[in-house]
């Protein structure tokens, strides 16, 4: 049996070679990201491990005997979920292997936000000390939170946040309220959460529901000098209309992780604005954290293989058994 993997930026496959091994399957590294060449040279494939390529119908349809497509990473919109399902094949994520890096990394954000640091940091390299009639700071404390989603990592970000004092709501539909008052987060709909938080932070996948949940319409109804926090997705935010509302003031600082395009072109309209810290799509990463990804994703496919039912399969609604 063979198992391939499209181009990735993992400094080697020694974790998936040797958990494949034992069931007696090759894995082969693929240096193409074309989705013709990728279904041809995968035709025998019992499995797929996919990082950025794009793996659409055409590929699929290619796919003759193939059991899974795991993707390296929590995010999973560069797979075609239905054509993959309908043809017998799970999709599934690695969705627990950087939470508490991206809960980190999401703090991080908010804390330089708030606490204004990008801007004392440039006061005082020009020759400046005095800060306080200058920069608005508040009181975290006194601060509410908006979660956007209540999963996984949204949850770590909790702890984080009600360490510092702040108050805490969320939207998400779907999350139990017995177990949101367990984590004393109090429930509410989006149209509230924007006028009630003084941070927004992101924590929902790229769908069509949610795509630009950020643009004019949502930030209209948000706290004037309200902070927007995406460690999620790119595709969240209409990226336009954000770096209109900080020219505005009607956002006091933008501070994202993932952009819709990466790496942004240098005319990207929030790169150089000084309300805005961006990061190189970095939240996942610890020198733990790579490791671990790779090390769930072989073995989500050597359950598959092994005839189990797989853990994080994110298709199933579509999934029609060969």
């Amino acid at each position: 049996m063979k198992v391939y993997a499209t181009p990735h930026h993992f400094p080697h496959l020694n974790q998936e070679r040797a958990i494949l091994s034992q069931l007696g399957v090759d894995l082969l590294e693929l240096k193409t990201n074309d989705p013709e060449e990728i279904g041809a040279l995968a035709k025998d494939a019992v499995a797929l491990f996919v990082q950025y390529t794009w793996i659409s119908e055409a590929t699929i349809r290619q796919l003759e005997q193939c059991q899974v497509i795991v993707r390296y990473g929590i995010g999973y919109d560069n797979v075609d979920l239905k054509s993959a399902g309908e043809q017998g094949i799970y999709v599934c994520n690695v969705p627990h292997y950087c939470g508490e890096e991206v809960a980190d990394h999401t703090m991080s954000l908010l804390l330089a936000a708030a606490r204004k640091l990008v801007k004392q940091n440039d006061l005082v390299k020009n020759g400046e000390w005095s800060f306080v009639d200058r920069i608005a700071v508040p009181s975290l404390s006194s601060s509410v939170l908006g979660l956007v989603g209540l999963g996984y990592i949204s949850r770590h970000v909790v702890r984080r946040a009600q360490a510092f004092g702040m108050k805490v709501v969320a939207y998400d539909p779907w999350f139990p309220k017995d177990q949101a008052n367990a984590l004393q987060v109090e429930l509410v709909d989006f149209t509230e959460l924007c006028g009630l938080a003084d941070f927004v932070s992101l924590h929902v996948p790229l769908n069509d529901e949610t795509k630009y949940l950020i643009r004019k319409e949502t930030i209209a109804s948000l706290k004037d000098g309200a902070v927007i926090i995406n460690t999620a997705r790119g595709g969240l935010i209409h990226e336009e209309d954000v770096a209109e509302a900080i020219h505005s003031g009607k956002l006091g600082m933008v501070c994202l992780d993932v952009l819709e395009q990466e790496p942004p072109s240098p005319s990207h309209p929030l790169i150089g604005l000084e309300n805005v810290i961006l990061t190189p799509h970095s939240a996942y990463y610890s020198d733990r954290s790579l490791p671990r990804l790779q090390k769930m994703a072989a073995e989500e496919v050597e359950r598959v293989l092994r005839g189990e039912d797989p853990k994080n399969a994110v298709n199933r609604k579509w999934y029609t058994k060969k």
